[in-house]
């Protein structure tokens, strides 16, 4: 596995929040113990006993004694796909039963679906080098690229039991086809601008036909749990609300019937089955799936526990008490580093181990230079690289790390994620390096002397510089209020601080959140910022190239996705970055694919900066109960795109109420 350089925890001197402070004394003055093994698993001790000879979870045993199950035999796909092991803080082949308790965030179910969530065609390997077989044992292209066949597995059936076949896939891509359904051809499918075709000769076979060479299609198949969460379609479940073969007229009732993190009737192929969605999702229980096709390396079917359990939690402070309390069992995402001291003094008394996962930002946050500004003088200053690098010169790195983090992060140039399989090579490594202190210097007399350079050396009586035009430049900063992201309206603080020194204006904007991303994705501000991170940048290029109408690009990155008919066409650098996205969708060779984006990197030190760094690399924390095994003891939970920690089976995840009692003892 990939490790972060560790960081100077053993100078922790965090200041706690009033609130956190109060919480840690409610905590010990409740005469709490530590915390005992999870309530309601009176079942697991029955499970555990046995053994590893079962090949199957006791209730399903039962279930197919009772005659309501087909045996495993059954169940299983021909060719089950083998859970794999090779991470540090694999223990042993698991026990079965208990039950997982946890927390989300949002109803939707987002953090969930990252981790077990992700039944893809083909998967992201756990440590990012490249992907593996999923749902499909095997794929191929044709010798130009333009044909990928791809072989399903044997056997898989949906957690209702129907079989998984091709006509899963064609169905969703019907769906695509059809003006009257939400769903458009998805962007990968595209080659110069026409959609693919799609064949399916028999149940375990789909062939995809496109315009010219596609070779980046299997890494779209994989990347994140929302691209397979969409042509994973239960066909025989789902025609009944199709309006061609129903009494509906329309999708509506389709959509809402397809929502499979709302309706529990629906067939899913996840570890866990949604059985219970109550009060808009306050509280959520799966099962597990008797049909899942995934097994260990026993040959044991997956997963290993029963039930999950988990209850909306959105107010972080909540989630502390829940923590601090032991009533979690394991947890990726939702728990803030500003809480990291209180969760380790909580770990004796609330029975669990906090880890420190990567977060893989290259910037925390991004400030994006709006290359498109709206106003023409501004977007004059904006292409001139001197500007950009005055800008860059005014932002005290040193600073906005130990005021907005506390000192834990590192200050660098604005990157991607320094683990990216691009770069995973000495001569990759020292290139981002190069990368990380281009233009992260942080000198206001040097930005002084460049202002003057371009020619804005006339001032008015306040102080501030005149643009070419006789008016103050002016710069609106937009970043959100403290109450929805306290570190960066710190970090714009900080950076405004700095800019004013070299004689500019800085006006801040606080606006909503949903404003705040409207103005960024239509480019109608000056200077934001976003975080970034970003492990391959084939399928999500974005940061690097002008694809997408967001981040510092969004007009000409409209213009690239809209095939020209909106936004504004590239120029200069920016051109020469979309020819090398163009080059690296129609290379075969991956050895070549990557130097592409070395080259582009390149661009990025030589003709930028494009973006600014402020701090990077923060840990991301993972709790996990004592007596809950065979999680990871690091990974990388930044990046949705490589959807961690799904990538590393989850199913095989197990409790043991043994260890729980030892160390309650």
């Amino acid at each position: 596995m990939i490790s972060r350089p560790n960081h100077p925890i053993h100078k922790l001197a965090v200041t706690i929040s009033l609130f956190s402070m109060l919480a840690l004394v409610w905590w010990g003055c409740s005469g709490q113990q530590s915390a005992p093994a999870i309530s309601s698993n009176t079942q697991l001790r029955a499970s555990t006993s046995a053994g590893l000879e079962a090949k199957e979870a006791p209730m399903l045993t039962q279930k197919v004694a009772d005659g309501e199950l087909p045996t495993l035999e059954e169940r299983l796909p021909e060719n089950p796909l083998v859970a794999k092991t090779d991470y540090d803080g694999y223990e042993k082949p698991g026990f079965y039963g208990g039950q997982w308790h946890r927390f989300h965030d949002h109803p939707e179910l987002g953090t969930w679906k990252m981790t077990a969530g992700y039944a893809p065609l083909i998967r992201w390997r756990f440590d990012c080098t490249g992907l593996e077989p999923g749902t499909a044992e095997a794929w191929e292209f044709s010798q130009d690229g333009a044909i990928l066949t791809i072989r399903l597995r044997r056997g898989i059936r949906w957690s209702d039991g129907h079989p998984f076949t091709s006509a899963s896939f064609a169905f969703y891509y019907d769906l695509c086809l059809d003006e009257r359904h939400i769903y458009s051809p998805p962007v990968w499918c595209l080659v110069d601008g026409k959609p693919m075709t799609v064949e399916t000769p028999d149940e375990y076979t789909i062939v995809m036909k496109f315009a010219g060479p596609n070779w980046l299609v299997p890494l779209w198949l994989a990347t994140g749990f929302w691209h397979s969460e969409k042509y994973n379609i239960p066909q025989h479940y789902m025609t009944q609300f199709h309006p061609d073969h129903s009494a509906y007229n329309n999708f509506s009732q389709f959509e809402k019937k397809n929502a499979n993190h709302v309706n529990i009737e629906r067939p899913t192929l996840w570890p866990w089955k949604l059985v219970k969605y109550e009060k808009g999702g306050f509280q959520v229980e799966l099962e597990r799936n008797p049909y899942y096709y995934v097994v260990d390396e026993l040959g044991r079917q997956l997963p290993y526990i029963d039930r999950v359990k988990s209850r909306l939690v959105p107010d972080p402070q909540v989630r502390v008490l829940k923590i601090l309390a032991g009533e979690i069992d394991c947890q990726f995402r939702g728990m803030q580093l500003q809480d990291f001291a209180l969760y380790k003094k909580g770990e004796r008394r609330g029975n669990y181990a906090v880890r420190e996962w990567e977060s893989t930002a290259g910037a925390q946050p991004a400030i994006l230079l709006n290359w498109t500004d709206p106003d023409p003088v501004l977007r004059k200053l904006m292409r001139q690289q001197k500007f950009r690098q005055a800008l860059a010169l005014g932002v005290d790195r040193e600073k906005c790390n130990e005021i907005a983090w506390r000192g834990l992060l590192q200050p660098q140039a604005a990157t991607v994620s320094q683990e990216g399989w691009h770069f995973a090579d000495q001569a990759g490594q020292e290139l981002f390096e190069e990368w990380k202190r281009a233009d992260a210097d942080f000198d206001i007399n040097h930005g002084n002397q460049l202002l003057d350079e371009l020619g804005l050396t006339q001032r008015n009586k306040r102080g501030i510089r005149l643009r070419e035009d006789g008016q103050p430049l002016q710069i609106v900063m937009d970043m959100p209020s403290s109450n929805l992201n306290r570190q960066q309206n710190d970090i714009g603080l900080i950076i405004a601080d700095g800019w004013r020194k070299m004689g500019l204006e800085v006006i801040l904007n606080t606006p909503p959140g949903a404003e705040l991303s409207l103005r960024r994705n239509l480019g109608k501000f000056t200077v934001s910022m976003h975080g970034e991170a970003e492990m391959d940048l084939f399928t999500y290029p974005d940061w690097v190239f002008p694809t997408l109408a967001k981040y510092w690009h969004p007009r000409v990155g409209k213009w690239y996705e809209t095939g020209g008919e909106e936004g504004e066409p590239p120029t200069g650098p920016l051109k020469e970055l979309l020819d090398l996205y163009d080059a690296i969708k129609k290379e075969k060779d991956l050895q070549k694919r990557h130097q592409y984006v070395r080259d582009a990197v390149q661009i990025h030190i030589d003709q930028g900066p494009f973006h600014l760094g402020t701090a990077a690399r923060s840990p991301s924390l993972v709790l996990v109960k004592k007596g809950f095994h065979n999680v990871p003891d690091n990974g990388i939970l930044g990046p949705w795109a490589i959807v961690t920690p799904a990538t590393s089976y989850p199913e095989q995840y197990f409790i043991s109420d043994v260890d729980r009692k030892s160390e309650v003892r």
